[in-house]
């Protein structure tokens, strides 16, 4: 608004509150009303905190009202007021609006609060949903509403991408062979993970031969698909024995030089040096935790998915050895490596109050790290972030 400045006698535009223009309020303060911190301006404003606290307590009983389900708004609440969301950012309209979506879906698709499992969540909001409303989904598993379950997780993904392998392609030539395959696969109990593979893998062979009929199939085609995608190499077995059932060429894939025993110590020791010289400095924790797995993974000849999910209760620590899995494989830990991974890994119930179970958590602690996590801290996306001001 535009009035006389009672201090400079000016027309001018003018705070409301004490009738003082903008370049005359200069050096003038006032406490906040809420947190009475000292702020510049006159008159009875918040800080900007307490402005930003304010607005998002009103969306959060906005948003509240909204959800049919009694204990799901009841739960948002708790979960807003809990700290992983920060009022006082200028972030929090989105994360609380985001989650104020995911609590609606999941209200209607499971009203018992009983009922709500992995499998219901993810018919809920879908796999971008959980990802994208991951502290919502650590807070359900915190206080016992969600008994979250990765693995279950990972087989609903990989069985939306298998579906979306045979519909995209539903208007091939080669459709009708693809669905029988992946039936064969199925009845073969093979997981989706391995479904997928395998139907990739068969893809980019049936890309070479196009629109020819199956009986068309030569071992150039075989060649041509191997030099572009080499590592579907080991994918193409199946498919290839399978093609052979249908009516089809018997291929044979060649089989790659293989390097000998010694070659291959000598590479592992290679790999295992440089990544201890490069723990000796990391970037990041992440990236320190990442080389850790990886060593765990390397030195011991355990799978990755073995290591990763690592619990903290199935570590033993006295006064002189570290044991991994004590009532299973027993590994013991040599120095120096024992002393690393106690730095890095979260085998102690110091380190929040709140700890999760496993010893390599995730970003939200509900899940253990994911092997494409591992991968982005060992390769220069990690590093590129890490230079960032």
């Amino acid at each position: 608004m535009r009035a006389t400045c009672r201090i400079c006698r000016r027309h001018r535009p003018v705070m409301a509150d004490d009738r003082i223009c903008f370049p005359c309020s200069v050096g003038i303060t006032h406490a906040c009303p809420i947190c009475q911190a000292v702020i510049p301006g006159s008159g009875h404003a918040p800080c900007y905190p307490c402005s930003q606290r304010r607005r998002s307590e009103r969306q959060i009983a906005e948003e509240a009202a909204t959800i049919p389900i009694r204990w799901m708004s009841g739960m948002f609440i708790a979960f807003c007021e809990s700290g992983r969301i920060p009022l006082d950012n200028g972030l929090a309209t989105e994360r609380i609006a985001r989650a104020a979506d995911a609590c609606r879906r999941i209200a209607i698709t499971a009203p018992n609060p009983d009922r709500l499992t992995t499998d219901a969540l993810h018919a809920a909001i879908g796999a971008e949903g959980t990802r994208r409303v991951a502290p919502l989904i650590a807070f359900m598993s915190d206080v016992g509403v969600l008994d979250w379950d990765r693995a279950r997780l990972q087989v609903l993904i990989e069985n939306e991408r298998v579906d979306a392998i045979l519909t995209a392609h539903r208007d091939s030539p080669h459709a009708p062979l693809l669905r029988r395959y992946r039936d064969s696969l199925a009845a073969r109990n093979r997981k989706p993970i391995t479904q997928r593979t395998a139907l990739t893998a068969a893809l980019a062979l049936l890309a070479e031969l196009g629109d020819a009929p199956l009986g068309d199939l030569s071992q150039r085609h075989l060649a041509r698909a191997l030099r572009k995608s080499p590592g579907h190499r080991a994918a193409l077995q199946g498919f290839l024995s399978f093609v052979t059932t249908q009516g089809g060429p018997a291929l044979i894939s060649p089989k790659p030089r293989r390097l000998g025993p010694v070659a291959q110590e000598k590479r592992l020791r290679a790999e295992i040096k440089a990544w201890r010289k490069r723990l000796e400095k990391p970037r990041s924790s992440g990236e320190a935790r990442a080389m850790v797995i990886m060593l765990l993974a390397r030195i011991y000849a355990l799978p990755i998915t073995r290591v990763l999910t690592l619990r903290r209760d199935e570590i033993l620590v006295t006064s002189n050895t570290v044991t991994l899995w004590p009532a299973a494989e027993a590994i013991a830990l040599e120095e120096p490596f024992a002393s690393t991974f106690l730095r890095w890994a979260r085998w102690t119930s110091g380190w929040s109050s709140r700890p999760g179970p496993w010893a390599f958590p995730g970003r939200h602690g509900h899940q253990p790290l994911s092997e494409a996590a591992i991968a982005y801290h060992l390769t220069g996306k990690a590093k590129d972030q890490a230079k960032r001001p």
